[in-house]
């Protein structure tokens, strides 16, 4: 723990919770590239605040774990209940490894953790009225795995950047990616279906442009991420976009007056 001498009390604006792996915690950008989460960072700015709690390598039994301690306890003194708009649940690009990878989870394993997760937050979090006034769970929108480009991540591992061996396949990712689209059916929760939307069945010579090391988002990936969120949130939550200067319909509107308007 850090010790900080120095607070500030001052007012959070509502809250955007990104809880994910490393592609979450990546998420504001590697070596000066965008990430998806800078993206939605700056559709969001001065409306509300983008708070990435992304965990490198973690699986989702891992992130259950931790998740106590990323939602915290509105009695402590160090935490604060604040307006949450919507989060993003992103694991399972670490549980579909292959079998003799340390984090590899099973994905009946995976299932039941994913569940618990969204569980967890829709009880810790108060529930809220929808535009019709009736009372609503905070919106959790979960993204599957990306496809993987395995020969690519395995020359990583190996000569790029070596390492233990994680070995992932394409195919795996696929069947989690099924499996959590029916988890969001079950729960309600719409889904960014990444192995889709990179092309994950036309091939590593297809989506391989969208992987940096075989694994991980380059910065064409994470902004086809970042579009894949927005439209669920404007197909599903229509009223959680961003307002637009002059816009009057339902929305988030920006924060205090515009300068016009002051002088």
């Amino acid at each position: 723990t850090i010790m900080i001498a120095n607070s500030l009390a001052m007012r959070i604006r509502p809250t955007i919770l990104l809880f994910g792996d490393s592609i979450t915690e990546f998420g504001f950008g590697v070596d000066g590239k965008i990430g998806w989460a800078s993206l939605l960072s700056s559709k969001y700015s001065r409306r509300a605040d983008v708070l990435n709690r992304g965990f490198s390598g973690y699986n989702s039994k891992h992130a259950l774990d931790v998740l106590p301690s990323v939602l915290g306890s509105p009695s402590s003194a160090d935490n604060a209940k604040v307006p949450l708009l919507f989060c993003t649940l992103f694991f399972g690009a670490n549980d579909c490894s292959l079998p003799s990878a340390r984090q590899y989870l099973d994905i009946d394993s995976f299932d039941k953790n994913i569940r618990s997760i969204v569980s967890t937050i829709r009880r810790e979090s108060s529930a809220s009225e929808d535009v019709n006034g009736e009372e609503s769970n905070v919106p959790v929108i979960l993204i599957t795995p990306p496809p993987v480009a395995s020969k690519a991540w395995d020359h990583y591992c190996t000569v790029t950047s070596p390492r233990p061996l994680s070995p992932r396949s394409n195919e795996n990712s696929k069947q989690y990616g099924k499996r959590l689209l029916a988890i969001g059916q079950d729960l309600e929760c719409p889904v960014v279906n990444m192995y889709d939307l990179l092309g994950g069945d036309q091939g590593e010579d297809s989506y391989g442009k969208y992987l940096t090391d075989g694994l991980h988002l380059s910065e064409e990936g994470n902004r086809i991420l970042y579009g894949g969120v927005m439209d669920v949130i404007k197909r599903n939550y229509n009223y959680l976009l961003p307002l637009e200067d002059g816009e009057t319909n339902i929305g988030v509107p920006l924060e205090e007056k515009i300068w016009s308007e002051l002088c």
